[in-house]
């Protein structure tokens, strides 16, 4: 009865407080109650490893005994079997080793001689100190792995049992009420819960999201000072102004942790996209509670366990910055230190087992020192990839949460990682005509079956304003020149070819086709390559070029065709030369 006393000790009802914390406010209920959970749970944790310690005690004495048995039943193997009657128990006791010697001497009728004797003895001796030592040995190693067993299991038992395991929080902060006391709850039990959520929050999130904090009245502290137990430190928040009236009552120290940080799941504040809104909506998760959703280990093929969701209404006629349209995605997500890639997908209704891809977004971490890929696939092909080096942009891969958004404007599909924009990707395949959903895919695995490893937290679709900033001279993909050509046409969606002669063929079309748009000689200007399904038409002006656009739109996927780098030089060489020479020059030869 005096054993189960000790194994519950009754918690103390006020833990003293040390004079290195006299310069905090007062302790609440809440937060005295906490201190006196943790002073009990350091009490059960040494009862534990007492009670650890003494049945490791326990199994190796049954240990020592059982390899004394042997040692035993070896030495009298190897004396043939002489005095056995008389050396085993008397009344359900033993009889040590030399005790056995010294009997069998007795009834050995003087049969060996003494050196033999001697020679035993000597030999018995030399085993019992080879025992004895072993034994100190085993007793000490299972005594160091007792204590680093209960060291670990306090620690985890702590983390979880006052800060809770990481990602499962069953409650939530209540919304900032504006002109309100910052939404503290009226029962002590949530309160408690949510101060200590949310001081975890605090303490994985203050670098990535510390300007979310509400600044105006409190200012966490840095000073780490020694806390009641050997638990958690408790982060205290202290006033501006030290010489303000603290006659009025304060709020919990825990609860003034919480601040503004955001959750690891959640978008930044100063983002708008944690609840839905007339803006637009949370794609996922669709339930509160809800798994970060993860890639399956071993898929067959990128479909193979997938994750899909649609973007409503998305309409490609009304893209301008005066629209409200939706047109940006964000994804909060994880990719581990460890992983080599992950991928997310985004396509036209039409995909055809995502065989044409309109965006694909792609890091790679062990690919030539880190690459961003982004690319697009039209008909199973891959299209001229574009790369950014992993080093040039925010962390990505072993982040603990980070946030990407695209933003689909008339130019094409801008990249923003954690806020900054790393990229570009023009269009290079024709949107959707009508207003419609848009399919966004995070495949399973790479086209090789290679599984990819990352957690998606949240997504969000609906409008934004451009995010893009005034200089893009440092943004990757993005051509500073005037993205349409005004006379050129890009024809798609034509069969596959693979040999000269079927280029030629491929020409000599394209050339009937667009004869009456090539000016008063039928003049037009075709360029075809080998392995593809387009060609580039130029005709004689910008006026036949849209006319065009209008008539073979029944016979041709038609579409006005983007100037390059070297096109735009060339335009600007040719006008300069025509102004030295008094000439005005409307239009120009492309070669």
């Amino acid at each position: 009865m005096s054993a189960t006393n000790n194994n519950n000790p009754a918690p103390t009802s006020q833990p003293a407080i040390p004079p290195t914390l006299s310069h905090l406010t007062p302790l609440t209920k809440n937060e005295l109650l906490l201190l006196s959970t943790y002073d009990q749970i350091k009490q059960y944790e040494k009862i534990s490893a007492k009670l650890k310690a003494t049945e490791a005690k326990r199994r190796l004495e049954e240990a020592d005994e059982r390899y004394r048995a042997k040692v035993r039943e070896r030495e009298r193997l190897e004396n043939g079997g002489d005095g056995v009657d008389a050396n085993k128990k008397n009344d359900g006791e033993e009889y040590s080793a030399a005790q056995q010697y010294n009997d069998n001497d007795s009834s050995d009728d003087d049969s060996e001689d003494d050196a033999a004797k001697q020679q035993r003895i000597q030999k018995q001796q030399q085993r019992q100190l080879e025992i004895t030592q072993l034994r100190e040995e085993i007793e000490a190693k299972s005594q160091r792995d007792v204590e680093r067993d209960a060291a670990k299991k306090r620690e985890e038992e702590m983390r979880r049992e006052l800060l809770g395991p990481e990602g499962k929080k069953t409650k939530k902060k209540r919304p900032r009420e504006e002109g309100g006391d910052g939404g503290v709850a009226t029962a002590e039990n949530e309160q408690l819960q949510n101060d200590v959520t949310t001081n975890n929050d605090f303490l994985q999130e203050h670098d990535d999201d510390h300007h979310d904090m509400d600044n105006e009245s409190f200012m966490p502290t840095t000073s780490t000072q020694p806390s009641i137990i050997s638990g958690p430190s408790i982060k205290k928040k202290r006033l501006d102004n030290p010489s303000s009236n603290n006659t009025n009552p304060s709020t919990s120290l825990i609860a003034n942790i919480s601040g503004g940080a955001t959750p690891i799941h959640d978008f930044s504040t100063k983002l708008k996209m944690s609840k839905t809104s007339l803006d637009g909506s949370i794609l996922f998760p669709t339930t509160i509670g809800e798994t970060p959703w993860r890639p399956p280990t071993n898929p067959i093929n990128f479909m193979d366990g997938c994750f899909e969701l649609d973007l409503p209404d998305f309409d490609p006629n009304n893209l301008s910055s005066n629209s409200n349209t939706n047109n940006t995605v964000a994804i909060k997500f994880h990719a581990p230190q460890e992983s080599s890639r992950f991928s997310i997908n985004i396509a036209a209704p039409n995909h055809n087992g995502y065989d044409s891809i309109l965006f694909h977004f792609n890091p790679r971490q062990f690919q030539r020192g880190g690459q961003l890929v982004i690319n697009n696939k039209n008909e199973s092909m891959w299209g001229n990839d574009l790369s950014v080096p992993l080093s040039q942009l925010p962390l990505v891969f072993g982040k603990q949460a980070c946030t990407l958004v695209v933003q689909m404007t008339e130019e094409g599909f801008d990249v923003f990682v954690e806020g900054v924009h790393c990229a570009r990707l023009e269009h290079r395949m024709a949107l959707p005509k009508l207003k419609g959903p848009l399919c966004l895919q995070f495949p399973a695995s790479d086209d090789y079956g290679n599984p990819e490893d990352w957690e998606v937290y949240r997504v969000w679709w609906g409008h934004k304003d451009s995010m893009a900033g005034k200089d893009l001279s440092g943004v990757a993909g993005v051509n500073l020149y005037s993205s349409v050509h005004p006379k050129k046409l890009f024809v798609s969606g034509l069969p596959k070819i693979h040999s000269d002669p079927e280029v030629d063929l491929r020409r000599a079309e394209m050339e009937r086709a667009f004869r009456k748009y090539g000016g008063p000689n039928g003049a037009v200007f075709v360029s075809v390559q080998k392995d593809s399904t387009f060609a580039f038409v130029e005709v004689a002006s910008e006026q036949q070029a849209d006319l065009a656009l209008v008539e073979m739109a029944g016979r041709y996927r038609v579409n006005k065709a983007r100037r390059t780098k070297h096109e735009a030089l060339m335009e600007e060489r040719a006008a300069k030369e025509a102004a030295e020479k008094g000439i005005v020059k409307d239009s120009v030869d492309w070669d």
